[in-house]
């Protein structure tokens, strides 16, 4: 990330987590924290500890980030915020933890003569998945689905085309939702369903090359120690875990990991509707 999208990201952070931004500039920020960024940023679990214990007032930090290298040593008293950075990372985490779930209303204008009548929206849920393709290299993909709770739906690229509409967390008034037809558990079973096809359908050669690999490096690894009649005790445990050591690092395997995910309610249905069922 370029330093000016790390600023952009630390200003968005900072508002979502209602921070009071006290000064900016193009290449440095400076805002005092709200209670629950303070907790995630700055690691002082004692004194929050001592507050509820004693029921005072919090006293949160004020930071002063900079977003340029040769900022940062023209003000000593600023921390170079980039990425990669530790508070950067730890921005990044907070942000996971806290938005991993979320529940959202699109937000349009109503005409005024629709006012006298309630205008519905359309459940969807959204699910951002990590797969991740894992031997002794690592290849990671993100797939942003989307299912319709009423009609089964599905979409690819969800997230994407969704992503610049405005949203508001509340429902806004003169609106009602249209009561879904799947619960969550079975919309989630069906995404499941089809990444499970995605998945089946992808190039698996790589397999079958890390197994080969796998095992020319459990090869290497008896040819190595002698035979097992003559290793004592110590030889065999340390034998015992280079195998587990060389299993984990090459054996194949394949992770999925929810990234996030929200039911998001729409006044129109993202362009990109159904696709055939377990292909993606």
């Amino acid at each position: 990330m370029e330093p000016n999208q790390v600023k952009a990201f630390a200003e968005r952070y900072l508002n979502a987590y209602n921070c009071q931004i006290i000064k900016q500039t193009p290449h440095q920020l400076t805002a005092k924290l709200s209670i629950e960024a303070d907790q995630d940023l700055v690691h002082r679990p004692f004194y929050w500890m001592y507050v509820e214990k004693m029921g005072l007032p919090p006293q949160t930090i004020t930071v002063n980030w900079a977003f340029e290298p040769e900022i940062k040593q023209e003000n000593g008293e600023a921390e170079l915020l980039s990425y990669g950075s530790p508070r950067f990372y730890q921005m990044l985490q907070s942000a996971q933890k806290h938005g991993r779930y979320v529940r959202l209303y699109e937000d349009s204008t109503i005409p005024a003569r629709a006012r006298s009548s309630s205008k519905p929206y359309d459940p969807w849920l959204g699910i951002n998945y990590r797969v991740s393709f894992i031997c002794d290299m690592k290849k990671d993909e993100i797939l942003c689905l989307g299912i319709h709770l009423r009609s089964g739906e599905l979409v690819e690229n969800f997230y994407p085309q969704i992503r610049n509409r405005k949203w508001t967390s509340r429902l806004p008034a003169h609106r009602h939702i249209l009561p879904p037809l799947m619960t969550v558990p079975e919309a989630v079973g069906e995404l499941e369903y089809n990444l499970q096809g995605y998945i089946e359908q992808q190039d698996l050669s790589w397999v079958k090359n890390a197994k080969e690999q796998l095992n020319q490096e459990l090869q290497q690894l008896d040819a190595y120690y002698p035979e097992e009649w003559r290793m004592s005790d110590e030889l065999h445990t340390e034998k015992k875990q280079r195998v587990q050591e060389t299993i984990r690092q090459y054996h194949p395997k394949v992770e999925v990991e929810v990234v996030n995910a929200g039911l998001f309610y729409l006044d129109s249905p993202p362009i990109q509707l159904q696709y055939p069922s377990s292909t993606l």
